[in-house]
């Protein structure tokens, strides 16, 4: 038998492993699949009762004595020397842990520290066991004079022995029962120490059987005997397998979901808590059709069964040493453990966490690569769908990947920026905005995501064999359409775009086109939305814009308007309010809002009641009218407390002695209500 993979049509997975290619050719597998393989079981099963004295024959013929005897003495011999080798090899490994223990930490810094402990040791382990391998084949080779039986029987026992050696060895890495402070996986002391040995378990039997199976078949057993024995011992490592799993589904399901299983979605959990389900059912479908190839002599794909759960553990140490590249790429600034057990994306960096993604699909694609693999579907050919499905996904992979990057190099410069957090707008407005790359870098990032969805789109098409030629041909016929049918929004958007090349406004600030005004909240392909300082949102197409007037952009200048009365010395207000915007630019709260101090522009005109004088001051847009409580305040204190009184608005009756009293009460309300009009505030000037 052989293990290339079939060239069979596939008409489900497992029917490409059943059928052979006239069997698919035709569509008959119940006939020419099924049929046959129940025949040739019948065949087998009848040698079961012949298989005792089958298997004596087989023994006495390749005994150079003709005794089977003999071949007990092979065995002990190579288990004893085995055995002498496995102590010597034990002696050496705790000769060598003393002199590696200062790479142990019993309290590892970070995720890279833990893994790179657990592959240092793995790896110096498997070293040591290749050539524990190599000295003791060589050993028996060199001191012993072999016969080709007894040769067939030292390597089995040798190579049985090495591989569950090698196997014990990768498991102790990933499940670490001796060392929880370095352990990657969310499982529990006594979990780790039970997984590892009924996996040792398993592992041992298998190979024991299969080591059997292959050297009773070099020394000459009957093939129906042989097919038996093969059959029987799959099944039992598929019951154990399937006892593993079901034993150890809660703790398998507590590694996949991590420590934050309630975070997870509802179908994650779901599945996860079923997957055990899956599992046997796959290893007793596996076995069911590596037995049928096998009766029917097709080419069958080798560990059909476990290769699976081989990938799966190679997967984790894959990951296990991706992430450990990473981690060393990529160091965590800010210093805190960035790999907790179960949670591999726990590091605040995005580049980090986006190459630890990468990583994760990378190990599941080439897991998916190699479980196809070990099904025998070709996955070579260039016109295998199989071929075509990977080149779509790698095409869509990559395109991920190269978005997320820009992404993730976007957003981070919108943060450096100030990013979208601005202050309240002010009473009447103002407040400064976004930078204008805040304000370009969301546009650019939403074209790049069409960009390179439109691109992905026409390579998938084209990958599935879709000829793209006439779309190209109906997107020409479509933007001439909207050239001619749509001029407002192609106006709406070339005039956004002048707009934001002139850096006309930005996100967060203040304007006022003819006559709407707000905060710029968000700026999309042709319009943009202002949201009133009072609620309302407003939208407006670029296209309807005349003027802009831009209210946060520099500086703000605020002008006051005081009414003093006539006595009062304009030089000792100038003195008064000069000092006052000393003070004020030490102010704990609006000292920093000065761009300019407060100062007195002096006398700005005479009224009939009153002599208006005029203070100034500069601030930041937006700032203007938070300091403008505070300066009216302080004026009121400081002009109260020097006898400085500011004046009403009056009117002046004279009334003749003869003038009817009617006047005279007409002159008193008129009176009245222009007192009342003196005692509003006086309204600021901008």
């Amino acid at each position: 038998m052989t293990d290339k993979p079939s060239n069979i049509a596939p008409i489900t997975l497992f029917t490409t492993l059943l059928a052979c290619e006239s069997a698919a050719a035709q569509g008959n597998v119940r006939e020419t699949v099924m049929m046959p393989a129940r025949e040739r079981l019948a065949e087998v099963l009848g040698s079961v009762a012949r298989f005792p004295e089958e298997a004596t024959a087989t023994l006495a013929l390749a005994s150079p004595t003709g005794s089977i005897a003999w071949h007990f003495s092979q065995l002990l011999g190579a288990l004893a020397l085995t055995l002498a080798a496995a102590a010597l090899a034990w002696v050496v490994l705790r000769w060598g842990r003393a002199r590696f223990m200062y790479m142990f930490n019993a309290q590892p810094l970070d995720r890279a520290a833990r893994i790179a402990y657990l592959l240092a040791r793995c790896v110096l382990q498997l070293l040591f066991g290749a050539g524990f391998f190599y000295v003791v084949s060589n050993a028996a080779i060199l001191a012993l004079d072999l016969n080709p039986a007894a040769n067939a029987t030292y390597e089995s026992v040798i190579t049985v022995v090495t591989a569950v050696w090698a196997v014990r060895i990768v498991f102790f890495a990933l499940l670490a029962p001796d060392a929880p402070s370095h352990r990657c996986l969310h499982i529990s002391d006594d979990e780790a120490q039970g997984l590892y040995r009924m996996i040792s378990i398993t592992a041992g039997f298998g190979f024991t059987v299969l080591g059997t199976c292959l050297w009773m078949r070099v020394l000459g057993l009957p093939q129906d005997s042989h097919l038996f024995v093969l059959l029987a011992a799959t099944l039992f490592g598929t019951l154990l397998l399937s006892i593993t799993a079901y034993r150890y589904r809660n703790t398998v399901a507590a590694m996949v979901l991590g420590d934050r299983a309630q975070d997870r979605a509802a179908w994650i959990r779901f599945l996860v808590r079923l997957w055990h389900i899956a599992a046997i059912s796959y290893f007793f479908l596996a076995w069911l059709v590596t037995g049928i190839r096998l009766l029917l002599e097709l080419p069958s794909p080798v560990g059909l069964v476990t290769g699976p759960v081989w990938v799966l553990f190679a997967s984790l140490a894959a990951y296990g040493v991706l992430l450990l590249i990473v981690d060393r790429a990529l160091p965590d600034a800010s210093g805190h453990d960035a790999g907790d057990p179960g949670e591999p994306w726990a590091d605040t960096s995005p580049f980090k966490q986006l190459a630890e993604h990468v990583c994760c699909i990378f190990v599941w694609l080439a897991g998916i690569w190699a479980v196809l693999r070990i099904w025998g579907i070709d996955v070579s050919s260039e016109d295998s769908f199989v071929v075509q499905a990977a080149d779509i996904v790698l095409v869509v992979f990559l395109a991920y990947v190269g978005y997320q990057a820009i992404k993730i190099a976007i957003d981070r410069k919108i943060i450096e920026e100030g990013g979208f957090e601005l202050g309240e707008p002010g009473e009447e407005g103002g407040g400064s905005g976004a930078s204008r790359l805040v304000t370009l870098l969301p546009l650019a990032r939403n074209a790049l995501l069409i960009t390179l969805v439109v691109i992905v789109g026409m390579i998938v098409l084209s990958q599935l064999g879709v000829d793209i030629a006439p779309i190209f041909a109906g997107a020409g016929v479509v933007g001439l359409a909207i050239g001619f049918g749509a001029q407002t929004l192609v106006r709406d958007v070339f005039s956004g775009a002048f707009f934001l090349v002139d850096d006309a406004f930005r996100v967060g600030e203040y304007v006022d086109i003819d006559g709407t005004r707000g905060t710029v909240e968000r700026i999309s392909v042709r319009s943009m939305q202002l949201r009133h300082h009072l609620g309302p949102l407003h939208t407006m197409p670029f296209g309807e814009i005349k003027r802009v007037t831009n209210n946060s952009r520099d500086w703000a200048m605020m002008k006051l308007e005081l009414r003093l009365t006539y006595d009062t010395d304009p030089e000792k207000v100038r003195k008064l309010v000069k000092k006052l915007g000393q003070e004020l630019l030490e102010h704990p709260e609006v000292g920093e809002k000065f761009l300019q101090p407060l100062k007195s522009q002096g006398v700005f005109r005479m009224e009939d009641s009153a002599m208006i004088s005029r203070v100034k001051y500069m601030t930041k847009p937006g700032d203007q009218f938070v300091v403008r409580k505070l300066v009216y305040m302080r004026l009121r204190e400081l002009f109260e407390c020097e006898g400085i009184k500011f004046a009403h608005r009056e009117v002046t009756v004279r009334v003749a002695e003869n003038t009817a009293p009617a006047v005279a009460g007409a002159a008193a309300v008129l009176a009245a209500e222009q007192q009342a009009a003196n005692t509003a505030p006086p309204e600021p000037t901008r």
